[in-house]
């Protein structure tokens, strides 16, 4: 079984003071992976901790972007967040077992083409979901494939998308083909909504989440940028290769 956690930036409202793009951003691994993933991830946490002597709940991106949330009324200068930021990429990237899942929905894309019979907030909201759904779900069964072997995936995701997501997991798992080489790979129905304050995996979700914000909208008040080396290595990491960003 693999475990795919997921966050997201920007918001799916269409008004025009909502964010430009709506993203899902997650994080996948194997049952077996979770404990070794865990612990690099508290380790990371006690080194950021011990070396700036802060209390960190939740690490958050837009935090780190904004010296908000733990880092808010620290010493703490644009070049210690930016290397608290380049560290929590490293770790991603290069330390923890994971696959990166992400899907980037313009609004304005959206807009062009909505002929809004319908309530478009609840359209846009479920196309993204279908789009991040079927794409993970097409990733097991390849897998699956490959390893001669089903493989499951069950979904943690924050609480506050429940009504939209369960409905559409619920659509990818009560689909069962018999005559498929192997019927039982994919989406698991029952999705674990989870407080991302007490979810140490939903918060790298939020991390890789909130960069690829950043990384499309280029143009930010930020404390400080992404570099591009940085931003390259993220995005080579993500496992749906399709995606333009």
């Amino acid at each position: 079984m693999e475990f795919l956690f997921i966050d997201e930036s920007g918001d799916n409202g269409l008004s025009e003071n909502s964010t430009d793009h709506y993203i899902l951003a997650g994080i996948s691994f194997e049952d077996w992976q979770w404990k070794e993933n865990f612990w690099k991830i508290i380790e990371h946490r006690r080194q950021i901790s011990q070396k700036y002597g802060l209390v960190i709940d939740e690490l958050k991106g837009s935090e780190i972007f904004s010296h908000r949330g733990p880092f808010f009324n620290s010493a703490l200068h644009s070049n210690d967040l930016k290397w608290i930021y380049n560290q929590t990429i490293d770790l991603i990237c290069d330390n923890l077992s994971l696959s990166l899942f992400v899907v980037v929905r313009s609004k304005e894309e959206f807009k062009r083409r909505q002929t809004y019979d319908r309530n478009p907030i609840k359209i846009f909201t479920q196309e993204i979901w279908t789009e991040y759904l079927s794409m993970y779900e097409e990733y097991l069964i390849e897998k699956s494939v490959a390893t001669k072997n089903p493989h499951t995936g069950l979904i943690y995701f924050d609480l506050n998308q429940e009504k939209y997501v369960r409905k559409i997991v619920r659509q990818f798992a009560r689909k069962f083909n018999q005559q498929s080489t192997y019927p039982s790979a994919g989406i698991i129905e029952d999705v674990i909504f989870r407080d991302s304050k007490v979810s140490y995996f939903i918060q790298i979700a939020d991390i890789v989440a909130f960069s690829i914000n950043r990384i499309v909208k280029r143009r930010t008040h930020d404390v400080f940028i992404i570099e591009p080396m940085i931003a390259e290595k993220l995005k080579s990491k993500i496992k749906n290769r399709r995606l333009h960003i």
